[in-house]
């Protein structure tokens, strides 16, 4: 077995509540601030922050279309919202199908829309329950593509665009399904649980919470998995194995690839005061958040 190599984070940008879902596009990087109802932009040289807009119902999973447009969530009123050209315009109303709150996202090459029903109200005080897979296809049609999926993130599709890979975070690991050619998903197994980390028992008698948060895969299809509780963000390989990681101090969230050659890993760790519930934080507002990066061996797709 090869050995697992180990890339430096450095800090980027400061500043926020709770960031998530990462993305790169056109020289910047996009961050969506939870907790403080904000879009971020990032310049990726010099840290500078600029709001970018402001989401009421709080902004969580994002994605860019194929036609150059930012779509972005809207969490407590399960809406999806269209920024393009200084402009917002609502894309999907979901309040009819969703249970719990709009969670990760992914967009297709041809504009199809997935995107992560967490099947609870968790900041609501739910107990965390089953959620779905929501496909918004390109008429702006949406379906259950999946279901009892225990609070879905890291929501990533292949290259071929034949495989979608999800976490569930409260759940049993990173579910791999097919993609059928209308965006139907099928054939569901487990590729690969937490549980398989060689200290994972010891780290779980002690009480930390090592779970899959966010993701991202590249050229080679490596997945990125942000590791709740573990403090590294690791990249797993087609057959299961760890073959780098990324040590941070905090909570690894999202993360996602871009920068000038799509080498630079995009980095969210968010800080939950010690002995707090993560939830129990977010509505306090008790956390804090950071971007980072790593310059990694292998590319975004």
């Amino acid at each position: 077995m090869s050995a697992i190599k180990e890339f430096e984070y450095r800090p980027l940008a400061d500043g926020m509540l709770f960031g998530e879902s990462p993305r790169y596009s056109n020289g910047l990087l996009y961050v969506s601030d939870m907790i403080g109802c904000t879009i971020y932009t990032i310049n990726p040289k010099s840290g500078e922050k600029k709001v970018l807009a402001k989401v009421d119902q709080q902004p969580n999973g994002m994605f860019f279309h194929p036609d150059g447009s930012l779509i972005y969530s809207s969490m407590f009123d399960a809406k999806l919202y269209r920024l393009k050209d200084g402009k917002t315009t609502l894309y999907s109303d979901l309040s009819h199908i969703m249970t719990g709150y709009c969670g990760d996202m992914y967009i297709d090459s041809v504009g199809r829309v997935y995107l992560d029903d967490t099947g609870a109200r968790v900041l609501h005080g739910e107990d965390p329950s089953p959620g779905r897979l929501i496909v918004i296809d390109t008429d702006r049609t949406a379906k259950v593509a999946a279901e009892n999926i225990v609070f879905p993130n890291a929501l990533v599709i292949a290259r071929d665009g034949k495989s979608l890979f999800v976490a569930e975070t409260f759940g049993e690991g990173l579910l791999k399904f097919d993609v059928g050619p209308g965006g139907e998903l099928s054939n569901r197994r487990l590729f690969w649980s937490p549980r398989s980390l060689p200290d994972f028992a010891a780290k779980d008698a002690a009480g930390k919470m090592v779970k899959i948060d966010g993701g991202c895969i590249d050229a080679e299809g490596n997945i990125w998995l942000s590791m709740l509780g573990y403090e590294e963000f690791i990249r797993i390989d087609q057959q299961g194995n760890i073959n780098a990681r990324i040590k941070v101090t905090g909570h690894p969230t999202a993360c996602y690839l871009g920068g000038d050659n799509g080498k630079t890993l995009f980095l969210v760790v968010n800080q939950v005061p010690e002995g707090e519930s993560i939830f129990t934080a977010m509505v306090a507002k008790k956390t804090t958040s950071a971007v980072g990066t790593a310059e990694v061996d292998v590319g975004s797709i």
